[in-house]
């Protein structure tokens, strides 16, 4: 009697698959290309960066775990301490399975999660917007900044998470559950990093500047962060009482955010993972000096699509334009809020305005000429797996992303035959 009820439900199955087949197929090359960025975010987990961060994240959520959810976070770079939410999300993954690859491998997951969430808020829109929604998508998946800030244990590596839900619950903003959980998300954004306080709060003021929500959806949205600010009460305390961590005027001069937007978007600033190794990585592999003739090759499609750009303008820039609004909402308004704050900022201040400026970055792309976008990211496809690469086969690398954690299992071994090194995956 079962075998019927089998055999229509696979023929129902077949049939919906041909139908999403046939509907994605205009789209199935940049569709490809964000498949590979989510495998590049999972290949060789144990690859991992493992310096002093990662490791006090992992103690600090072992002891979370253990002793209950604490209300206070690591220090940053900006002289302020994060909230306790950075520390629980780890807490959770440790619960799961108390190793440093299981927590780096869940970050993954979640960064892949997060992209997968973000083409499907592409794909709600009409054309001519989910083309280049999709291809923005494309060159986000694949710089080798996000792929990079994916695949290790640090709070603001799951900056894509909230971002993506942000903008979910922009589209169903006339449903009151996906508002509610919204709210949810903008409130423990803030709480996850201190970069998220700008993102949530840009995306909140794009949405009530330009009108985008009646009172009663901000009721239903405030419904939900309004509790779920509660446990950073103690954290504005403690950023009150800093006196404002180091923010000083020289830094809104420098003009740091808007700057790290060209180089970190295409995903070409190997300087910052490798201060130490850069010449030697361009050389890579064998002197052919292939990384370098990438890099030049994406730096002049950005460069040539900029000029094209401010000749011919972008009509895409304006609030009430799908793209307009994400930009104006993760990219934009955040940007001036992190400027005019004072504070430095870093290139991993930068992970929630790389998906939506990777948008924009497409939609200069696609002035350059008409296979200009699939250029684009065959380029960074190559250089991303190449620096992947060229991390594996590294015994160090000497700037920010160190030993990886493969290696010091290995060296500790080596050092210490009596102790039983976990295993590790190619």
């Amino acid at each position: 009697m079962l075998l019927p009820v089998y055999f229509f439900d696979s023929l129902g199955f077949l049939c919906l698959s041909k139908l999403i087949s046939r509907l994605l197929k205009p789209f199935r090359f940049s569709i490809a290309i964000i498949i590979t960025g989510a495998i590049l975010r999972c290949i060789w987990p144990a690859d991992m960066e493992w310096k002093f961060d990662e490791q006090e994240m992992f103690r600090l959520a072992g002891e979370a775990w253990k002793n209950g959810l604490p209300l206070m976070g690591m220090p940053t770079g900006a002289g302020l301490p994060n909230a306790g939410f950075s520390i629980w999300p780890f807490a959770l993954l440790y619960g799961i399975h108390p190793t440093p690859l299981f927590m780096a491998m869940g970050v993954q997951w979640l960064n892949v999660l997060a992209l997968a969430l973000m083409v499907y808020c592409a794909l709600r829109h009409e054309e001519p917007v989910k083309t280049k929604l999709l291809w923005g998508l494309a060159i986000y998946a694949v710089s080798l900044m996000p792929v990079l800030f994916a695949r290790k244990i640090w709070a603001q590596d799951l900056m894509p998470v909230f971002i993506a839900v942000m903008w979910w619950g922009y589209l169903y903003r006339n449903h009151w559950a996906a508002l509610v959980l919204t709210g949810v998300f903008c409130a423990f954004a803030g709480q996850l990093h201190l970069s998220g306080v700008f993102y949530a709060s840009g995306f909140l003021l794009t949405v009530l500047i330009f009108k985008q929500l009646t009172p009663k959806h901000w009721l239903w949205l405030l419904s939900g962060a309004i509790p779920a600010a509660f446990p950073c009460i103690p954290w504005v305390l403690a950023v009150l009482s800093s006196g404002g961590g180091i923010s000083h005027l020289s830094n809104i001069l420098k003009l740091e955010f808007w700057l790290r937007l060209i180089t970190d978007t295409p995903g070409i600033n190997v300087h910052y993972f490798a201060a130490g190794e850069w010449k030697t990585f361009m050389a890579f592999p064998a002197g052919m000096y292939l990384p370098l003739i990438l890099a030049c090759g994406i730096a002049g499609l950005v460069l040539f699509g900029i000029f094209k750009t401010v000749k011919y303008g972008f009509s895409e820039i304006k609030p009430s334009h799908p793209i307009g609004f994400l930009l104006f909402a993760f990219v934009i308004i955040p940007g001036l809020l992190i400027t005019f704050s004072g504070i430095p900022v870093r290139s991993h201040y930068m992970i929630g305005a790389l998906p939506m400026a990777s948008i924009a970055l497409s939609v200069i792309v696609f002035r350059t000429f008409q296979y200009g976008h699939q250029l684009i990211v065959i380029l960074q496809v190559i250089f991303t797996v190449l620096f992947l690469l060229f991390i594996h086969q590294s015994n160090i690398l000497r700037g920010d992303y160190g030993t990886p954690y493969r290696k010091q299992i290995i060296q500790t071994s080596e050092n210490h035959p009596s102790i039983l090194s976990p295993q590790v995956p190619d």
